[in-house]
């Protein structure tokens, strides 16, 4: 008996040995796999870059010279008010013409059963009304006389007033129709010369369809073309020189004196070239038009020039890279670049004078990532 109690005792204290040894094993399991699922923290390494400080910098004198033509500083696309049939075309390219001078006309046929209609309408009203005047006075006499009632009067009155406005409307009528049929007839509005037709004989035009192209007489103006990068770096009363042609100066060329006047908010579809008109004061009011011309502008003068390694390109923007030198991080910012010369582009918008910007390795930032930056 004492035996069998000796060894239930035995087998009972087997597995209070073994437990706590399986115990700490499974808790380092535990605690094993409990690290390997934490990853650990990544530090994004400070990358190294060159940069430069902003400064204004004398630009030195760069010439640039654009072929162009001579044009009207004023020109008119005349055009009919009403639609019609194109009968007569009074004037070709390159003829004078004179204020009042008649261009074109189209078939009056179209507006002559209008006119007439009106002429007839306003002759009967006038008819009308001379009866009921008549008539008015026979009553008023009759009136006088003790035969008829005031109220009669006041009846015969009331069919003058009315046949009085009737010929008002008639009238009304009849000067519209006679618009439509002068507005048949382009006139010249002004002295000057023909410079295209964009109708020819027997075309059904469109109310104010463009029939005849006149220059006017007056101020001449350069018109030349220039590329994007030029046309956003020009602004309206930038000077400019130009210089005519021997046709237009058969004493010698010589080099007038220019200001931008207008460019084009919109490039020319086939070209995408940006047209750039140039004032020319002092130029005779009847120099040729059309006639061949150079025009040459020079940029000088001050401006913060950044290399093209600078600049990146996103969403159809430019940007440079510019440094936080308090904590030595990045942030793009937009801007807006002049022509780009053998130094570089000069900035128009975006940086100013005394920012650190990043000139090498600008591809592989992103914003608010930590440099190290050397001077380039």
């Amino acid at each position: 008996m004492d035996r069998c109690r000796a060894q239930a005792s035995q087998r009972q204290a087997v597995p209070r040995l073994i437990s706590p040894r399986r115990a700490v094993l499974a808790l380092a399991l535990v605690l094993s796999a409990c690290g390997a699922s934490v990853p650990e923290p990544v530090v994004e390494p400070v990358r190294p870059v060159r940069s430069m400080v902003l400064g204004a910098e004398v630009e030195p004198g760069r010439s640039r010279i654009f072929p162009g033509e001579l044009r009207a500083r004023y020109e008119s696309r005349l055009g009919f008010r009403l639609a019609g049939k194109l009968v007569a075309r009074e004037v070709q390219p390159g003829d004078r013409v004179v204020n009042g001078q008649i261009l074109a006309r189209l078939d009056p046929s179209e507006t002559a059963p209008q006119l007439s209609g009106a002429r007839a309408q306003k002759l009967a009203a006038e008819t009308d009304l001379r009866l009921a005047q008549v008539e008015l006075r026979r009553v008023s006499d009759l009136q006088a006389k003790g035969f008829v009632s005031a109220s009669q009067v006041d009846r015969q009155q009331a069919a003058v007033d009315a046949a009085g406005a009737r010929l008002e409307a008639a009238e009304a009528q009849l000067a519209q129709a006679g618009n439509a049929a002068e507005y048949q007839v382009i006139r010249a509005e002004a002295m000057g010369v023909v410079v295209a037709v964009d109708a020819d004989l027997g075309q059904v035009v469109a109310a104010g369809q463009s029939v005849v192209r006149i220059a006017r007489d007056g101020e001449r103006e350069a018109l030349i073309y220039v590329n994007e990068a030029l046309a956003g770096a020009l602004r309206p009363g930038q000077a400019w020189r130009v210089r005519l042609g021997a046709a237009a100066e058969p004493a010698g060329s010589v080099w007038r004196d220019a200001r931008v006047r207008e460019i084009s908010p919109l490039a020319e579809p086939g070209t995408r070239t940006f047209a750039v008109r140039l004032s020319l004061p002092g130029l005779p009011a009847q120099s040729p038009l059309g006639l061949s011309l150079v025009a040459e502008w020079v940029s000088s003068g001050t401006a913060m020039v950044v290399p093209a390694t600078a600049v990146h390109s996103r969403d159809g923007k430019a940007y440079v890279w510019r440094i936080n030198e308090a904590n030595s991080t990045v942030t793009p910012v937009p801007v807006r670049l002049g022509v780009l010369g053998d130094r570089g582009a000069p900035i128009l918008e975006g940086l100013n004078s005394g920012d650190r910007i990043v000139t090498a390795g600008v591809q592989l930032l992103r914003e608010g990532q930590k440099v190290r930056w050397s001077e380039s």
